[in-house]
């Protein structure tokens, strides 16, 4: 895996956030998600990476999200998440999180909005 491998327009979307001053964290089940960022060159575009060895329980449970805004000294109302999978969804809403999707409406009914991608923000 390597920085060929983004999706279209993920990396200047976090590069404008970032330079907006937006704190940015990844909550990913994943326990080898600091490994990939790593080889997509990209974990210095996080402030805080949440990953699968630090959590005990899965998406729909609201953990990884929690984990988090609590790193990033955030209440959750202020978090917003961005998701592809309704199980993730389903987290960031019990989370208390606006949650945006990333694919179509049909997979994603309970975001609060959804987007094809993030080249389109």
């Amino acid at each position: 895996m390597d920085e060929s491998e983004i999706l279209p327009g993920v990396k200047e979307f976090l590069y404008k956030l970032k330079s907006s001053g937006v704190k940015i964290a990844l909550g990913s089940a994943s326990k080898n998600a600091p490994i990939i960022l790593q080889n997509l060159n990209i974990t210095n575009l996080f402030d805080v990476i949440v990953d699968g060895n630090q959590v005990s329980k899965a998406k729909p449970d609201p953990e990884v999200f929690l984990l988090c805004a609590r790193k990033l000294k955030l209440d959750p109302i202020d978090c917003v998440v961005f998701e592809d999978a309704k199980a993730g969804i389903e987290a960031a809403k019990r989370a208390g999180m606006k949650a945006i999707g990333i694919g179509t409406k049909e997979n994603l009914p309970n975001a609060d909005k959804v987007v094809e991608g993030l080249y389109v923000l």
